[in-house]
């Protein structure tokens, strides 16, 4: 059947075909046939793995009041992924640009062209949650109850209702903080949203015993999640996962309405939007980061160009903010095991964070390096640029830390000072390991950037695991901590050895034209492999 061209079935199609696109790349270009493949197998794994939870819900007595707290729970984390996940594609929508300049300037309406994204936008954070959900309630219905497919008339109304929400933030943002700001706005609100996702799950089984056993008997005695009586809109979610036909098509026609109200109310302000994005002033560009005097001094204008860059990047801080956000819940395991000390459970979380973010940060200032010829060619010593590109990584590190371990000195110096002193040591290998082995990328694929090597994705990992382990032993006055450092050094020798290897074999060149002088060139300089020398 052919779809007519420029209606709104053909361009939902089209905005379909670029959201497969885009998970294929994720799967490393995978060809159509072994994305699908990849795709099933997963999906048989979660339902294997859904297998034995749904025992042991069934045992605890799915659709009772007793499972109502947890539930609501994670459905409230869920719907905030949501509102995070449509936030971050309507502004990528907005700036990426794509294929958006093209189909405003065609005579279609442009409310036609929102419908068409909006419902793509609601598409793909459907599929990205349904993955991890719908296995859940298929095992559910087979192996409990029936009720269990009601998760998908919830999940589906609620990414409607969460669209909505996305869009109408992304232009209040837009509107509100100006076309620049909006940008930077957007990933740090949708990073918030989104990191509720993670500890929102776990928010009622943190709360301690007492507490909990009063949220229950105040359930039971109100009987907001009962079957009959008035039902709130806030537990519609809930009630339509216990199978509460009522609160499923409540849901629906919620995410129906909000979702047609948004397009029709916000499809004209979007196509200006998209239009003033594209024409935004180029004096603008730095507005979140200040006016920086670039003065006398290589070390203090690196640091400078390093730190304009990073406080310009819109989406660094909402990526560096996931990157923390999903380290937390291991300090959140530890404290609910009761089995060590808070300061214990605290400090290796700390440590993972340094290393991790500051790899991150590395990667940035030497592989995400915009301009590697400038900075090679320039008279200047490679182990000053060096300096100061490590120097350009420090000190974000310690702002991001300043905070939790002044929490942690307040709780026990002791414990402070040792994890200043591993968390130090964590920053400088993940950072080291990314100035002796970079991988040359775009700034904005920070966290795909293990793409190219697994294996150093994997030992930066380890790094970071193996300083965790290291900072817990020496909490305890254990020498074994010295083993995990006896690794990580190995590791670093190594890494050391064959990046100096390579230098000496001729096998690295900058990028463009080469000079006599590229041999003198720094490590970092020497990153952007673009053939033999």
């Amino acid at each position: 059947m052919t779809i007519a061209p420029g209606s709104f079935a053909w361009l939902l199609a089209h905005d379909m075909r670029l959201n497969w696109r885009g998970l294929t790349s994720l799967l490393n270009g995978a060809s159509t046939r072994k994305a699908v493949l990849i795709l099933l197998a997963c999906g048989a794994g979660l339902h294997l793995l859904a297998w034995p939870a749904i025992r042991w819900l069934s045992g605890y007595g799915h659709g009772t009041n007793a499972t109502a707290p947890v539930l609501a729970s994670i459905i409230g984390g869920v719907f905030m992924w949501m509102v995070a996940q449509s936030l971050f594609s309507a502004t990528r929508a907005l700036y990426d640009r794509a294929d958006l300049d093209l189909l405003l300037g065609s005579p279609v309406p442009p409310a036609r062209i929102i419908a068409a994204k909006a419902m793509s936008i609601m598409a793909s954070t459907l599929g990205s949650l349904g993955l991890l959900a719908l296995p859940v309630a298929n095992m559910g219905a087979l192996l409990d109850s029936p009720c269990w497919l009601g998760v998908y008339p919830a999940l589906t109304g609620m990414a409607m209702t969460a669209t909505a929400m996305g869009l109408a933030l992304s232009m209040a943002l837009f509107f509100l903080v100006g076309p620049r700001r909006a940008r930077v706005y957007a990933q740090m609100t949708g990073a918030i949203l989104g990191g509720s996702f993670v500890l929102g799950a776990q928010i009622f089984a943190m709360l301690p015993l007492p507490m909990r056993a009063s949220i229950t008997a105040w359930i039971d005695q109100t009987g907001v999640l009962r079957s009959t009586g008035t039902q709130s809109l806030l537990w519609m979610p809930v009630n339509a996962v216990h199978g509460d036909i009522f609160a499923m098509a409540v849901l629906l026609g919620t995410g129906v309405v909000t979702l047609t109200a948004a397009v029709k109310l916000l499809g004209e302000r979007f196509a200006i939007a998209a239009i003033a994005a594209a024409g935004a002033p180029a004096a603008e560009a730095g507005a979140m980061g200040g006016r920086l005097n670039f003065r006398a001094g290589l070390g203090r204008n690196l640091r400078l160009k390093e730190l304009r860059l990073m406080t310009r990047d819109p989406s660094l801080f909402a990526q560096l903010s996931l990157q923390i956000i999903y380290t937390i819940p291991i300090a959140v395991v530890l404290l609910r095991s009761q089995l060590v000390p808070t300061a214990f459970a605290l400090v290796p979380t700390i440590v993972v964070i340094a290393a991790q973010v500051a790899g991150s940060i590395a990667w940035l200032t030497v592989s995400g390096e915009d301009a590697p010829e400038l900075i090679a060619t320039a008279p200047v010593s490679p182990t000053a640029v060096d300096r100061a590109k490590l120097s350009a990584v420090a000190l974000p590190m310690l702002a991001i830390l300043a905070l939790p371990l002044t929490g942690l000195a307040l709780i026990s110096w002791r414990c402070a000072a040792i994890a200043v002193v591993f968390a130090a040591c964590g920053c400088a290998s993940t950072a080291l390991l990314n100035f002796w082995h970079p991988m040359p990328g775009n700034r904005r694929g920070m966290l795909r950037r293990h793409q190219q090597s697994k294996l150093i994705g994997l030992v930066e990992h380890g790094l970071a695991i193996l300083w965790a382990f290291a900072v817990v032993f020496a909490l305890i006055g254990s020498v074994i901590a010295l083993a995990p450092i006896a690794i990580v050094i190995t590791i670093l020798a190594v890494t050391r050895a064959m990046h100096l290897k390579r230098i000496a074999n001729g096998g690295v060149t900058i990028a463009g034209p080469q000079s006599a002088g590229s041999s003198a060139f720094s490590p970092m300089s020497r990153a952007f492999k673009f053939g033999r020398g």
